[in-house]
């Protein structure tokens, strides 16, 4: 019986990578393999949902998914400035609240893409949303040309921050919230903690989101040629009807999404062609790098120790484990080909251990000669900030969130609430610190003192690290730690990142850094490799049905085996490989 469920359990797992291979087999050489585009065609981009940074590895999105993340994007739009069959651009407009660094990185690639004399035209249904934000008219403003919709109105209002404070509420339930934090700027938290924003944080966030807020007067007011005066009472004056934002020269033209495209066939001449992101990263004619190979490493989401090995078909795209990162950057120090390393973090930050191995991680790649670069995403804070300290350079975008060096220890503690249930906890302890961290019952005195020795402990090494690798004095280091959060501009005048820019502005330096002419060009190489992503997909399936891709036993039958082979796989089923992607996942 066990031999008959061993074997029916790796026959389920390998017909089910020879069902994955087929579907890759299909859409290699079916209707969605590459193909050429014709000519001249305009680029359609929809950002009514701003591109993530990353893109997912699970089964159904990694095989057949038809939006790109933020590095794709971005990457294909350098390429389309540089074809001469793109002509223009049209853009769908209506993410609100999308992160400000991601909408700067959007606007610095279609101000590359105008450069090279093409147009660029969007359209929105309306502008502002619920008013707290203004990204989707911070990237508009890129354009050359804004359509909106008569009935959709201009709701861009300023930027708004909420934060809820459950202390009282908790305290209502008899929950206490044990722990601190180092120091007083550090305020992830007062959530639970404190009945409202203390002087410091308010002091700290207000300056953020009026530095933000000031970014974006600056680079609307440009673009729209406007006084940023009067672009300031515009948006004090909101909302108002479409028609006054196309008086005050807010947007060009009022009309329908059709009324939108018949602009773009205008301008684009003889073309009727309207071609997506997809369709064009699909396109085997498209210009592609050449060149020496610059490798991009990315750590996005909450930093955690592991790896990523152990979920589900589906990877958890809010988690930056580790082992992940830390592997892909000893991959890429270890590739002769590859001259240097941007690591692309967008990290609120984790535990400290894992963003210690991080920043380890890119300590030994730049020992064994390859230069580090990072180019931080929306937020890289406290450990995202950690993980990029030793680093070459680091270039941030004026609207990065960054900073936030400190640390805080939080956990629940539920026994007054036990009591007012009749519920009785009691503990058995082999020593004095045993059950420390439990939700059952408060620390004692003592044990508050250990918590309160860990935090100093972990803030000391955490500012050491910081004014080491930034050769900041213990004024200049105080000043720009104490959990303080910075906007990338504040960032730079603090000592904190080097250079204010986005991720071509990352690449340059990189193949400066390792003795590259800026007039060559590079390939831009990810580690892992792609083939890695999706071995662990097929690791996922075989593991879900029950094979142990280790164990060296078990082995598919030869008809089975025989099959795989002539889908270019083989091995175990354990250990089966992929065959080479098509350029759609690339």
């Amino acid at each position: 019986m066990r031999r008959f469920i061993v074997g029916l359990l790796a026959t389920i797992g390998t017909v089910t990578v020879l069902s994955i291979a087929g579907i890759v087999v299909f859409l290699t050489t079916g209707p969605l393999a590459p193909k050429s585009l014709p000519d001249p065609v305009v680029l359609s981009l929809d950002l009514r949902q701003v591109p993530s940074e990353r893109s997912s590895s699970g089964l159904l999105k990694g095989l057949w998914r038809d939006r790109q993340d933020l590095v794709e994007t971005v990457q294909l739009l350098w390429q389309a400035a540089d074809d001469p069959r793109v002509v223009g651009l049209y853009v769908e407009i209506g993410d609100d609240d999308a992160g400000l660094a991601r909408v700067q990185e959007l606007r610095q690639a279609i101000a590359r893409f105008r450069g090279k004399g093409k147009f660029a035209i969007g359209f929105a249904e309306g502008l502002g949303g619920g008013g707290d934000h203004f990204a989707d008219y911070y990237l508009a403003s890129a354009l050359d040309q804004i359509w909106l919709q008569p009935s959709g109105g201009f709701s861009v209002m300023g930027l708004a921050v909420e934060s809820p404070f459950l202390r009282s509420g908790l305290d209502k339930l008899g929950v206490k919230v044990e722990g601190g934090k180092r120091w007083e700027f550090k305020s992830a938290p007062d959530s639970f903690t404190e009945t409202g924003f203390t002087a410091p944080a308010r002091e700290n966030l207000q300056r953020l989101i009026d530095g933000l807020y000031a970014q974006f007067l600056d680079d609307v007011a440009r673009e729209r040629k406007l006084p940023p005066d009067k672009l300031r009472g515009l948006i004090d004056a909101a909302p108002f009807e479409a028609e006054r934002a196309q008086k005050e020269g807010l947007v060009d033209k009022l009309g329908y999404r059709t009324d939108a495209m018949d602009e773009v066939w205008q301008r684009a001449g003889a073309t009727r062609e309207l071609v997506t992101m997809s369709e064009y990263g699909n396109d085997d004619k498209r210009p592609r790098p050449k060149g020496d190979v610059i490798a991009l490493v990315r750590a996005v989401g909450t930093i955690t120790s592991g790896s990523g090995e152990s979920g589900g078909l589906l990877d958890d795209e809010s988690q930056a484990t580790a082992e992940d990162v830390v592997d892909a950057l000893d991959q890429a120090a270890r590739a002769k080909e590859v001259k240097a390393i941007v690591l692309r973090i967008d990290s609120p930050g984790g535990t400290y251990p894992a963003a210690g191995a991080m920043a380890d991680a890119v300590a030994r790649a730049r020992s064994a000669g390859k230069p580090v670069v990072v180019s931080m995403g929306d937020v890289a804070a406290s450990g995202g900030y950690l993980a990029a300290v030793r680093a070459d350079v680091i270039v941030a975008q004026p609207g990065t969130i960054t900073g936030s060096i400190g640390v805080f220890g939080i956990w629940p503690v539920a026994s007054e609430l036990l009591e007012t249930l009749g519920v009785r906890v009691e503990r058995l302890a082999t020593g004095p610190n045993a059950g420390m961290y439990s939700t059952f019952q408060s620390p004692n005195a003592a044990q508050r003192q250990a918590i309160s020795r860990v935090l100093d402990v972990i803030y000391a090494d955490f500012t050491r690290q910081v004014g080491e690798a930034r050769k900041l004095d213990a004024a200049k280091l105080d000043a720009a730690a104490r959990g303080r959060v910075f906007s990338g501009v504040d960032a730079k005048a603090a000592g904190l990142i080097d250079e204010l820019g986005g991720l071509q502005l990352a690449l340059d330096i990189a193949k400066a850094k390792a003795g590259i002419d800026q007039g060559q060009p590079i390939r831009v190489r990810r580690f892992p490799a792609e083939s890695d992503r999706w071995q662990k997909v097929v690791d996922r399936v075989l593991r879900l049905a029950g094979i142990d891709a280790r164990a060296p036993a078990i082995r598919a039958p030869r008809e089975i085996r025989e099959a795989l082979a002539r889908f270019g796989i083989a091995g175990r089923p354990g250990n089966v490989r992929l065959p080479p992607l098509p350029p759609l996942w690339r």
